[in-house]
């Protein structure tokens, strides 16, 4: 019997069950995924806090939750170290058979698994709430709780892991874990935290090894609800589904190719039977206005690092679809020097791409895109020199007399003297791209009054997001550019600046030209939030604090860093601004860690970054200096309940000491108690921040405060080391 006919088989004699898959993190505030629950449960839910760490402070705070939506609801006993035995008494079978409905909190999902079915043998509350499902009863989880849904388990392990290091039995072996769950979702198996997270590969490679050939990743806040044979999404994101019934991948795991893939929103129905997807309310094709690229991103963004995958997808959603039609995205693992890439495509006459503009913003159904994942073994001189594949050049590679200054504040600010020290750097007639302003005439015409005040010549280009087209054909206009000696970029949105010199994902004319003056010489400036915008990946919002707790969001609109890809002319690592005054080592520090960039640059106001010709040898000038931050890939921990640092090297370059980029030190040459002391400032600011506590805790008052630990150790010479271990905020 084929897998279809099994599958066909299977699913028209399934029950009409009842279920809520939650990828995790879900609100207490998410009223649409608790009022579902509270119908499909007919407002009687039993709570398992069986999974987590506190199951008795998690069980207690879920079943107030619950409560505050209208339902009755009880704890189950089943947790702590007597959940087997807990699970066979009768009393507590009884419990699931009077409420009929239950719900898994997050936590370690073998943890369910050992108390429900110690050694395969199922207990009498699993037993009863089978009996219950089967009687329309609802079984919910969140996370671990997601997790057990499906009768292939993924218990562990990141999709890195898993594509580099295949299954493995052995926990303390790299890579991902796979075991048995329980079976109650029939159609595939589940993984949670998807986007987030990025699991895409783990969800493939447990695919390919169980020859399950479909799967569901569904996001945080985020719920796939079924009913019968027919599925809902309801949340803050959306699920991808994953299709790999014509797939083709080598017996090694190293490409799979024409996996399927589709992503539904909230909204959305899926006919599980037939595999038919029903688009929610208000959705509809792409409108020729609404078109935003033409061309590929050409991302070096970590293709699983949190919501790369979506924005990827996204992009191809809004491209034109006659040009655009594929793009990709990578990651590499240092240890092994494996590259895995994920390539995205657009199949002529299948795909399906829906959008609607809702009062909570942009959303998109996208259907039977083509997934193909290659990975590959980097050569010792390819891997050496990925950190110099940050550097876009357009094309045309800068000269040695090429200048790029980066500034970490206005040159308006804090009196003249970053502006006379910038000008000394600078040549002939100062040109202003005041694109990054909300107010771009008036910026630019700011800042001409005070390059007169030195007797500096400023001209207004007049280049903004609404004009950048027409300017692109002014071809007069495009060569004054390209010729002229000092091309000057003012603070403001970051990226309002990148959608504006990569209009619709294409590199502008204007943006060519800024690349030819570079080339030939010219000084490119880029001041406050266009410095960011000048390196390869963007830091486009987002507190220290947010970074640690809530990682990488795919927006400002919600908590956590947001990540954007910048316009590259800087290759040396991530650049932030304003260091001193917006706290920002923290989000620095995060960013670095999630795009496996090895240095950032933070830098200070009233401070100025010269980087000459390749940009290897950096010069500091101003009033403050600039923090190197360098990250070891092997002492991180990424894609956990965890944000973990070791070893993050700090070094503070005051104005006068200089920058080497390849060796990644600071060349000194002024004392050092003064960085040293900067340092300590910028450090103990971010511990005060984000109330950390010092190494050494008691592990009982990290887990009451749920506290983020950091410890420093001074190096000497203005370098200090910083270790960290945050947990994120995942109320599962």
């Amino acid at each position: 019997m084929s897998f279809y006919d099994w599958f066909s088989l299977r699913t028209s004699d399934e029950p009409m069950r009842r279920l809520a898959v939650i990828g995790g993190r879900l609100e207490d505030g998410n009223a649409a995924i608790f009022g579902e629950m509270h119908r499909l449960a007919q407002g009687r839910i039993l709570v398992f806090p069986t999974a987590s760490g506190e199951p008795e402070e998690v069980g207690v705070e879920t079943v107030q939750v619950f409560r505050a939506y209208g339902f009755e609801a009880e704890l189950s006993p089943v947790f702590g170290p007597g959940a087997a035995a807990a699970a066979r008494d009768p009393a507590n079978a009884a419990q699931v058979e009077r409420l009929g409905s239950v719900y898994f909190t997050g936590g370690n999902q073998a943890t369910i698994i050992e108390s429900l079915a110690p050694g395969g043998i199922e207990s009498p509350v699993l037993a009863a709430i089978r009996a219950a499902n089967a009687a329309g009863g609802l079984i919910a989880g969140s996370s671990a709780g997601a997790a057990i849904m499906s009768k292939v388990m993924i218990v562990g392990g990141t999709s890195l892991d898993a594509m580099v290091n295949g299954v493995t039995d052995d926990p303390e072996r790299p890579g991902m874990l796979l075991g048995e769950g329980l079976d109650f979702f029939p159609y595939g198996i589940v993984d949670q935290h998807f986007i987030k997270r990025g699991r895409l590969g783990r969800l493939i490679v447990a695919m390919a090894r169980s020859g399950v050939q479909r799967g569901f990743g569904i996001d945080e806040n985020t719920a796939l609800f079924v009913d019968g044979r027919r599925g809902r999404v309801i949340g803050e994101y959306g699920a991808f589904v994953l299709d790999m019934s014509q797939a083709v991948f080598d017996a090694r795991g190293r490409t799979f190719e024409d996996i399927r893939l589709s992503y539904l929103d909230t909204g959305d129905e899926i006919d599980f039977g037939r595999m038919r997807v029903t688009a929610g309310p208000g959705k509809r094709r792409v409108r020729l206005a609404e078109i935003a690229y033409r061309a590929p991103a050409r991302s070096q963004r970590n293709v699983f690092a949190a919501y790369t995958l979506y924005d990827l997808l996204g992009r191809l959603v809004l491209g034109d679809p006659i040009v655009y039609s594929v793009d990709r995205a990578s990651a590499v693992e240092m240890k092994t020097a494996m590259a895995v890439t994920v390539e995205l495509e657009r199949v002529r006459g299948e795909t399906r791409s829906l959008v609607a503009l809702t009062e909570n913003g942009f959303r998109m159904t996208a259907l039977n895109f083509r997934c193909t994942v290659m990975s590959e073994k980097l050569s010792a001189a390819r891997l050496a020199n990925r950190a110099t594949m940050l550097q876009r050049d357009y094309g045309m590679k800068p000269g040695p007399a090429s200048r790029l200054l980066l500034l970490g504040s206005s040159p308006l600010q804090g009196g003249s003297g970053i502006m006379a020290e910038m000008l000394r750097h600078c040549e002939g007639d100062v040109g202003i791209i005041a694109a990054a302003s909300s107010e771009p005439r008036e910026t630019a015409a700011a800042h001409i009054d005070a390059l007169r005040a030195h007797g500096r010549t400023g001209i207004d280009l007049g280049i903004t997001i609404d004009n950048v087209e027409n300017c692109g054909r002014d071809k007069a206009l495009v060569e004054r550019i390209a010729g002229m000696k000092t091309l000057f970029l003012p603070g403001g949105n970051q990226v309002r600046l990148v959608e504006t010199l990569l209009f619709r994902g294409e590199e502008t004319p204007i943006l060519l030209a800024i690349a030819r003056a570079h080339a030939n010489g010219a000084t490119l400036i880029g001041a406050s939030g266009s410095a960011s915008a000048l390196s390869r990946f963007m830091i486009a919002g987002g507190s220290s604090h947010e970074a640690f707790r809530f990682g990488v969001s795919t927006d400002a609109g919600h908590h956590g860093l947001v990540i954007q890809e910048g316009v590259g002319f800087f290759g040396g690592g991530i650049v932030d601004q304003n260091l001193f005054s917006s706290r920002r080592l923290g989000r620095l520090i995060v960013a670095c860690a999630e795009e496996g960039v090895r240095y950032g640059f933070g830098i200070c106001e009233e401070t100025m970054m010269n980087a000459r010709g390749d940009g290897s040898l950096i010069d500091v000038f101003g009033r403050h200096g600039v923090v190197l931050v360098e990250l070891d890939p092997h002492n991180l921990e990424l894609q956990s309940d965890s944000f973990v640092a070791r070893g993050v090297k700090l070094s503070f370059a005051r104005p006068g000491d200089q920058i080497d980029v390849a060796a990644g030190q600071v060349l000194r040459h002024t004392p050092a108690e003064p960085a040293t002391a900067a340092l300590l400032r910028l450090v103990n600011e971010l511990v005060k921040e984000c109330g950390a506590m010092p190494l050494g805790t008691a592990p009982t008052e990290l887990q009451r405060n749920k506290a983020m630990v950091m410890g420093i150790t001074a190096l000497g010479e203005g370098t200090v080391s910083l270790d960290i271990d945050s947990p994120r905020d995942d109320r599962t």
